[in-house]
């Protein structure tokens, strides 16, 4: 496939997908065109994962199950934060299916069942997180214990405020344990 002189992309973008697609303060989603495809003058065809990308994720996902056989602690987490229609699964299909479903545990986060909701928000989370060597997918995460309970008012301000401050601890925790 041709690439843009000076790029690792394909010649069917314009500008790179981080420049385009990033979200820009004062941006309202309700402005934005669903149907569009900014920046990509190509075909769905054109768009679909290119078959060396595919290898490169299939053979890095081999190594990460292999060495997590031999005692290395580290595993990779994928969280897709999204509106339902946003894409999300796409993604999996696209991306996280070049690997071997060996390796990945997919974890799809709805409103929260009675049993869940008898414990911390963050314990269905960590019950979900993928083991050493294997790669985690969450379709939706603990963003929404922050995001949904916010903006229904769920819970007091107090307790949702607090829980920046959890979650970021929390990730500062799975960062150093690998």
């Amino acid at each position: 496939m041709a690439k843009n002189p000076g790029s690792d992309l394909p010649q069917q973008w314009t500008h790179t997908p981080r420049s385009i697609l990033r979200f820009k303060p004062g941006t309202k989603i309700a402005d934005l065109d669903t149907d569009s495809s900014p920046g990509f003058t190509g075909s769905r065809e054109d768009a679909a994962v290119l078959a060396d990308r595919s290898q490169r994720f299939a053979g890095l996902q081999e190594m990460l199950y292999a060495n997590g056989k031999e005692g290395d602690r580290r595993s990779l987490l994928l969280v897709l934060q999204g509106m339902d229609t946003a894409g999300k699964g796409g993604i999996v299909e696209h991306v996280i299916g070049a690997g071997s479903p060996m390796g990945i545990r997919y974890t799809g986060f709805g409103k929260p069942t009675e049993e869940e909701r008898a414990h911390h928000y963050l314990w269905r989370i960590n019950k979900a997180l993928p083991a050493a060597g294997h790669i985690g997918v969450f379709d939706r995460s603990h963003y929404e214990d922050v995001l949904v309970v916010r903006v229904h008012n769920l819970v007091p301000q107090a307790e949702w405020e607090k829980r920046y401050d959890e979650i970021n601890a929390f990730e500062k925790e799975l960062v150093d344990t690998g």
